[in-house]
């Protein structure tokens, strides 16, 4: 018999991510992993003259409510899309509890320490800011001491192909690869990386036959999306790929590192697409080295023209039985024609609550 071992929560996080999973769900105590935070206003956020709680509050609310602490929070990478709403989060009472103290980041301080890379003073940690304002350094600083505050003492930065065991199950992490955190820590981006991949305009005016005809991949160049944390969870019978905003040759390294190929791909019943759907994180090559369910696009596509299409157009062409599951009912109909949803059929849905493997 099997028994369901994730429960997956794709919070309306904006144009980001903030992914709640249980694992071990079958369990009277499943784990609760919280991966990223949204923006800020994921968090709270202006209604007029109110300010209301986001998403993220309200998850960390009911937590909190009933005394529930989260066992893991991954905290992927620092663009603000990711980090905003956890920075809010851990500077608010009860919600700071609610984190826990166990926390994966690779901040600058902890490449410093263990990669004996040398970092300038006062840029330990860059975020960059959706509009393409840099927020202060102080609040990256900040977060990072606050979590030693929290007792978050014994940290180690997240590297590809490592594997760590849980009673329930494993992840192993995929991205990033070392290089990758020496790039980080020598090249702090001064502008915003999302737009250097994507562009403000979508390509929703093609077909899916118009954009597969004149593919070529462009591989995303982003120094902190090259930094981001993406993993393979395993509970029970359920896998699931959580991929942040990671650069899709990283991916296939690891993957085939871990003796996956065209030939004999991963299986997993969710992957979380990296980068919001963008074309430039999510390669033909990916596609056929992952055997998914579903494909999961977290944004609402109001920035930087994310979710691409030609994104779905490598999905179904390589695989047609999946499906892609948007977290914003309407981006669908953004995205597509009434004659292509038609024809697309069930390979596009909507999220309909937690997702369960």
């Amino acid at each position: 018999m099997l028994f369901m071992s994730l429960i997956v929560s794709v919070l309306r996080a904006s144009h980001g991510d903030s992914i709640l999973i249980r694992a071990d769900a079958n369990s009277t105590k499943p784990f609760l992993i919280l991966v990223d935070g949204g923006p800020s206003d994921c968090f709270q956020k202006k209604q007029g003259p109110k300010i209301i709680p986001g998403p993220l509050q309200e998850c960390l609310g009911t937590l909190a409510e009933n005394n529930i602490v989260l066992d893991l929070v991954v905290m992927t990478h620092v663009d603000d899309d990711h980090i905003g709403g956890l920075l809010r989060a851990i500077q608010a009472e009860p919600y700071q509890q609610v984190l826990g103290s166990n926390v994966w980041f690779n901040s600058g301080r902890l490449i410093a320490s263990e990669l004996a890379e040398n970092i300038p003073e006062g840029t330990d940690i860059q975020i960059m800011a959706a509009g393409g304002r840099q927020t202060s350094v102080a609040q990256g600083i900040a977060f990072d001491d606050q979590l030693c505050r929290m007792g978050v003492s014994d940290r180690s930065l997240k590297i590809a192909c490592e594997k760590i065991v849980f009673s329930w199950g494993e992840i192993t992490i995929l991205s990033p690869q070392e290089e990758q955190l020496r790039s980080l820590a020598k090249k702090w981006e001064h502008e915003e990386s999302n737009l250097f991949t994507s562009g403000p305009s979508n390509d929703y005016g093609y077909s899916l036959d118009e954009l597969l005809e004149s593919d070529v991949f462009e591989e995303d160049k982003s120094v902190h999306n090259g930094s981001s944390i993406a993993f393979l969870i395993e509970s029970g019978d359920a896998k699931a790929l959580f991929l942040g905003d990671a650069h899709a040759p990283t991916i296939c390294t690891s993957l085939r590192n871990l003796g996956y190929s065209e030939e004999e791909p991963l299986t997993v019943g969710l992957c979380k697409l990296s980068h919001h759907g963008s074309k430039a994180n999510t390669s033909m090559e990916l596609l056929s080295l992952i055997k998914s369910e579903v494909f999961i696009v977290s944004t609402n596509g109001l920035r930087h023209g994310l979710p691409n299409k030609r994104t779905i157009a490598r999905i179904k062409a390589v695989s047609p039985n999946s499906s892609v599951l948007f977290n914003y009912p309407g981006l669908k109909e953004r995205m597509f024609n009434t004659e292509e949803l038609n024809d697309l059929g069930p390979f596009v849905q909507d999220i309909q609550g937690d997702i369960s493997l």
